[in-house]
């Protein structure tokens, strides 16, 4: 598991944590705005569980996972590798990236890792984007190669379901962009539905929701005035 720690111009005591998707890199977000009290952990690439970080400087810590990185979240979780966290926002996905009911459907994540090559991976990228407008995301994800995203789709497909219990009181807010053509809208409030975390749904937004928000903090504080 990569990790990037990105700090602001100061010592900080405040860290949020950012869970990237199935076969991004720091592109994703770049953009976005970090809190001048905080300092920014990326995690990425999920061919593997190493993951190693001294959480002690921080008095506190808030958490976005966004489309497989919910699941990458929730593992951490699992394996008590995560301090306590204020805030943990889910974004486009749930802890169960493959399964009929609560995630991407079985046939689908399988028929995505066995076809997955050049054209296909091109097609994937415009359906996740919503469009060929996000040249500066193609771009960036071209930088990781057709073999290694999918190995990294490969491990996570074989990883054990964790039971619901074990992972639901980590999240305290779920973002669902009503446009996902990923991980269907529908299956993702059937999950969250179990859970007593509050909804926000986005009606506009596709998978990639993140042009619409240019500082982390609107991404934070969506649970403002959520869809219970």
């Amino acid at each position: 598991m990569k990790q990037t720690l990105i700090r602001n111009l100061q010592s900080q005591t405040s860290l949020l944590i950012f869970c990237n998707g199935w076969a991004m890199n720091s592109g994703a977000v770049e953009h976005l705005i970090i809190p001048s009290d905080y300092d920014l952990l990326l995690l990425e690439d999920y061919r593997d569980h190493t993951f190693g970080f001294d959480f002690s400087p921080y008095s506190r810590v808030d958490l976005v996972g966004w489309s497989m990185g919910v699941w990458a979240a929730s593992l951490l979780y699992t394996q008590k590798q995560l301090p306590p966290i204020e805030r943990a926002i889910a974004i486009a996905g749930t802890p169960y990236p493959r399964h009929d009911q609560w995630g991407i459907p079985t046939t689908l994540f399988d028929a995505t890792l066995d076809n997955l090559n050049e054209p296909n991976r091109a097609r994937f990228n415009r359906r996740m984007c919503g469009g060929k407008t996000l040249k500066h995301l193609f771009e960036a994800l071209q930088k990781r190669p057709t073999e290694e995203i999918k190995s990294e789709l490969a491990h996570v497909g074989d990883q054990e379901s964790f039971p619901p219990e074990s992972v639901s009181s980590l999240w305290t807010h779920a973002v669902i962009p009503l446009r996902d053509r990923i991980i269907p809208p529908d299956n993702q409030r059937v999950w969250w539905d179990h859970t007593s975390v509050k909804q926000e749904l986005l009606p506009q937004a596709d998978h990639y929701p993140f042009l619409q928000f240019t500082h982390w903090e609107q991404l934070l504080t969506l649970g403002n005035d959520l869809y219970v």
